[in-house]
């Protein structure tokens, strides 16, 4: 899945991957990809109770990005998490800036392996 902006500038490609199943998220995340993020993401649910994001070709993400995805999880019940691999340093650091505890479901997966 592609999202292109109205002014045809790509601001965020949203890629299945199979192995391991989830998504890889390149661009920028905003307030404006947060619908786009949320229904791919429910295409993945049903094949398992955990699901990937490979985040290092993601340049920036808001807080509102981190809300949703935690939203996403808590609504999916017990069990479910998403792993967030390859966390850019900036991204990371928002993160790590928030504070992991405030962000239940997601947990910090593998690095370099994009």
């Amino acid at each position: 899945m592609e999202v292109i902006a109205p002014s045809e500038a790509r601001i965020l490609w949203i890629t299945r991957t199979d192995d391991p199943p989830g998504l890889r998220l390149e661009g920028e995340l905003d307030a404006t990809r947060h619908a786009d993020v949320s229904e791919a993401l429910s295409s993945l649910v049903a094949e398992g109770s955990e699901v990937r994001l490979d985040l290092a070709g993601l340049s920036f993400i808001d807080l509102g990005a981190l809300s949703m995805l935690t939203s996403f999880v808590e609504s999916r019940g017990g069990g479910f998490r998403l792993i967030l691999d390859n966390l850019s340093s900036e991204v990371g650091h928002l993160i790590e800036t928030v504070g992991w505890e405030r962000l239940p479901g997601l947990a910090q997966g593998r690095k370099g392996t994009s």
